[in-house]
């Protein structure tokens, strides 16, 4: 690592489970200190500590608070200033948004309330380190998702929702680019997460394997790994960027390219007939 991550103050929000919580780890391995946050009831907090200590990472600091709370998140914040000086790095991870099954599902309340938990956050923990500490964070990682521009079933807040996020990475990057805040997005494809599931239903994993496409699914850490390199300092020429961290899948797994493998399976078996 080009920058020394040992006793930096990293929060990562919605830290506790899939993408969040490998993000937090990646980080805990570098000896960073990680604060993790995640909603009412939706974690153990002695499962988490047992997760970094079988990995070998400083434990974390772990934080029940509403991203959507001023209040909480001022708190926070509090809780990181009691320790340290700075904040060095916000991932912004927390992606709630409500499913779409139909037309009848279409409400401005909502659509808000997406937008208000999955991407409003990114700017109002970069404020609130700010009021904190008289400065920003070095670096911000928003985690967006492909389902911006592609199909993502029952997806239409949650890309909607995105759509925003990375409106406001390339907002922010310009607004702080003389702040010495750097400020980048991820876009994962399809990880193999509970969120996943809860989204698309339990089928589209199985669905998605019969493919046989490698790499169709990501696993979390993958994405950490990213995300960690953003903050590494081996990428600071970049700014106001979303990355793509989908194994180059978007560019062949489509209908053209299953086309072509299953007219190239029918000729073998054509051939194999004669």
């Amino acid at each position: 690592m080009r920058n020394e991550l040992k006793d930096k103050s990293v929060l990562v929000t919605g830290g506790t489970a899939g993408i969040g919580l490998a993000t937090a780890l990646a980080f805990a391995c570098q000896q960073a200190d990680v604060v993790v946050t995640y909603r009412w009831g939706s974690a153990d907090p002695d499962d988490i500590a047992a997760a970094f200590a079988a990995a070998g990472a400083r434990p974390p600091t772990i934080l029940e608070a509403d991203v959507t709370s001023p209040e909480a998140t001022a708190e926070v914040f509090d809780v990181i200033g009691r320790t340290h000086t700075e904040l060095f790095a916000l991932v912004s991870n927390v992606g709630f948004a409500q499913l779409v099954h139909g037309i009848d599902d279409y409400e401005l309340k909502g659509l808000l309330q997406s937008i208000e938990y999955s991407a409003w956050p990114l700017a109002s923990h970069l404020q609130a380190a700010r009021r904190r500490f008289s400065r920003w964070p070095r670096y911000a990682v928003a985690v967006s998702s492909c389902g911006v521009d592609e199909y993502h079933s029952n997806y239409d807040f949650a890309a909607s929702a995105k759509a925003v996020l990375e409106t406001l990475v390339r907002y922010l990057a310009h607004r702080l680019r003389d702040e010495g805040c750097l400020v980048n997005g991820v876009r994962p494809r399809w990880v193999e997460t509970e969120s996943l599931t809860a989204t698309v239903g339990p089928e589209f994993v199985e669905t998605a394997r019969r493919f046989h496409t490698p790499g169709l699914l990501q696993r979390t850490d993958e994405v950490a790994n990213v995300i960690l390199a953003l903050c590494s300092g081996y990428l600071d020429g970049m700014r106001g960027q979303v990355l793509t961290v989908d194994h180059g899948t978007r560019f062949y797994d489509n209908i053209m390219r299953h086309h072509a493998t299953h007219s190239s399976d029918r000729g073998s078996d054509r051939a194999q007939d004669r």
